[in-house]
Formats: C-alpha cells, sequence, structure tokens
C-alpha cells in the first residue's frame, strides 16, 4: 500500500508510527492546510515522507499514492473522500465516516461504480480481543443489560469553556461527545448485537453541542446503554450481563485491552489475546491486506456496518434535538 496521509493533528501522529512499523505500509506523501509547516516538517523528516502538498487535488494527483488515510475534521470527510473516489484513490476514513447516513450511501455508490475500497478506521473491531468477546457472548446465556462507558476529560474542553471553540466541539464542524468518542460505543454494541429497534439520545448541552451523553438502544428483550463524555473522567469500565454469566470489559472500549468472563456458577476467564500494544496496529494490519488483496467482501460488509452507525448517530442526534454540520446557522 502507497498511502498519502491527509491531516496533521493528533490522530495522524499516533497512527505514523504504527503505519511505520508494518512493512506493506508505505508512506509516500500528505497535504495539510499549511498553518501548521513547522509540524508537517517534523513529520516528513522522522517518517521519511517524500512529498508534502497544500493542494488537496494536487495530492490526489499524485500517482505514487494509491490509498488515502482521511483525518481531517468531521464535517470533510464526505467531500474529501468523494474526491478521492472520483481520482480512483482507495479511501482509509476515520470515524464517524459521514455525518449523515445519505452520505455514506452515496460514497458507497460512488466507490463501487469506480472500483476502490473505501473502509473506515475504527480500532476496537479489528482487535483480537474483539474476536474473542464476540465469541464469548454464546457463553453469557440470553443477554439481558450491556453498558459501554468510555469517558476522558477533553484537553480542549477548557479552552471551550473559555469560547475558545476547537473542531472536537464545533457543531459545524461535526464535533461532540456522540460523534466522537461515544462512536466506539456505538460501534461495539451494534458489532455485538446488530440493529437496535429505537434509539434515544439523553444529553448534556453546552454551547448547542454535547459535552456527554447517555445513549439508549432498545433490543426488545435486552437493553444497551452507552455513555461517552469529553467534560469528565471514568475509569471506563463495562459490562455485559446475561443470565448466565457477566463480561467486564476493562478500559475504554478503544482499546479492549482485556476483559473478564465470570459465570454465575463460580469460574472466571480472563482474555487479552491483542497482538500489539497500540490500539491502532491490527486495524492497519487488516485494512491494508484487504486493501492489496482487493477484499471487496469484507470491505463491503464493514461498509455496511459503518452505514447502520451513522443511521444510529442520526437517530440519536435528532432525538437530543442537536444538530451538527456545515449547513447549521
Amino acid at each position: 500500500m502507497n498511502i498519502g496521509i491527509v491531516g496533521a493533528g493528533k490522530i495522524v501522529k499516533e497512527a505514523l508510527p504504527v503505519m511505520s512499523e508494518i512493512p506493506e505500509i508505505k508512506i509516500k506523501s500528505i497535504v495539510t492546510t499549511g498553518r501548521n509547516s513547522g509540524n508537517v516538517a517534523q513529520l516528513k523528516e522522522r517518517f521519511e515522507i517524500k512529498s508534502v502538498f497544500e493542494d488537496y487535488q494536487a495530492f490526489l494527483k499524485d500517482e505514487s499514492i494509491d490509498t488515502i488515510y482521511l483525518a481531517v475534521p468531521n464535517h470533510l470527510h464526505f467531500d474529501y473522500a468523494r474526491k478521492a473516489i472520483v481520482e480512483g484513490k482507495h479511501v482509509i476514513c476515520e470515524k464517524p465516516f459521514t455525518l449523515t447516513k445519505s452520505e455514506l450511501i452515496a460514497l458507497k455508490d460512488l466507490a463501487a461504480e469506480r472500483g476502490v475500497i473505501i473502509i473506515e478506521a475504527i480500532t476496537n473491531l479489528y482487535l483480537s480481543n474483539y474476536d474473542v468477546l464476540k465469541q464469548s457472548i454464546s457463553e453469557i446465556g440470553n443477554c439481558k443489560i450491556a453498558q459501554f462507558n468510555y469517558s476522558q476529560y477533553s484537553s480542549r474542553y477548557d479552552d471551550f469553556k473559555k469560547g475558545m471553540i476547537q473542531p472536537a466541539f464545533d457543531p459545524k464542524q461535526g464535533g461532540g461527545a456522540l460523534m466522537d468518542i461515544n462512536v466506539y460505543n456505538i460501534h461495539l454494541a451494534l458489532a455485538l448485537f446488530g440493529e437496535p429497534s429505537k434509539v434515544a439520545y439523553y444529553a448534556n448541552v453546552e454551547n448547542n453541542i454535547d459535552t456527554s451523553g447517555i445513549l439508549q438502544l432498545d433490543y426488545d428483550s435486552m437493553k444497551v446503554v452507552c455513555i461517552g463524555a469529553k467534560d469528565s473522567n471514568s475509569d471506563n469500565q463495562s459490562y455485559i450481563q446475561g443470565d448466565q454469566a457477566t463480561i467486564h470489559i476493562k478500559g475504554p472500549t478503544n482499546e479492549l485491552k482485556a476483559f473478564e468472563l465470570k459465570y454465575h456458577t463460580g469460574g472466571t476467564q480472563y482474555y487479552q489475546v491483542n497482538l500489539h500494544n497500540h490500539r491502532m496496529y491490527e486495524e492497519f494490519v487488516k485494512i491494508e491486506q484487504v486493501i492489496r488483496n482487493q477484499n471487496t467482501e469484507f470491505a463491503l460488509k464493514q461498509l455496511e456496518h459503518s452505514i447502520c452507525v451513522v443511521d444510529v448517530l442520526e437517530k440519536a442526534l435528532s432525538s437530543a434535538n442537536i444538530n451538527i454540520g456545515p449547513s447549521i446557522k
């Protein structure tokens, strides 16, 4: 995979060292706005990136790249991905893939027409612990209650309270706790249990954006709660409760570092089978293989899952009367 990087923010700085560990991934170029030239120069030197662009269309014309990694503010995902697909590039897009279900369906159709793969970068679904977790669900009997909590006080929240609004808290840029941190919980819940019959979001709203909130997913005979907070902290413990056993997930749901399976009759099994200490490693290894082997069946399955996640996000925001995206006034 010859990859071009779109963005130079926090997530890119975390992803590049991981990509550089994977021999099959060659980091060829990077495109940014030009506002952080010193930062980009450091990335270029450290990761031996050949080309730096400030014009996105010129970047996409670079024939040395076949795939782009899209890590820009949420409201730009659709347009940037669309332009890349038109140019015949595969797209790895950071979560959430788009702001609306209709946008993602449009990208799906365009990608099929152009013969490229588009896939969402969502760490937890690619971890080895996830595979074991999914298999372990059958051990708990009839699932009754699941609660997922990923709360982390944002370094940008203090600025937000002072009126300095960065993308993570900007409704026009698709920010907020639901679209940022709670997305991991939603991906995990839908991957384990499928689509819910009802969705309701109860949010703490400041300056027209949710800084934290509780999402309720109704599965008729089972109830799921997804907690995401950027205005407060938690030790991030999650539970899946059945009538025969309980699963206890330790730590944030984007990492799935370990979990325990505790039987009501006694006995506990502990699982930690992740292949790497960084949460992104298995994700990029798998996605590189999917693109290299043109595994469209797997990519389409993941994309359909992403469409379901965006559908839940839309319903959740609507239930809480929260409007996001560049069209809001």
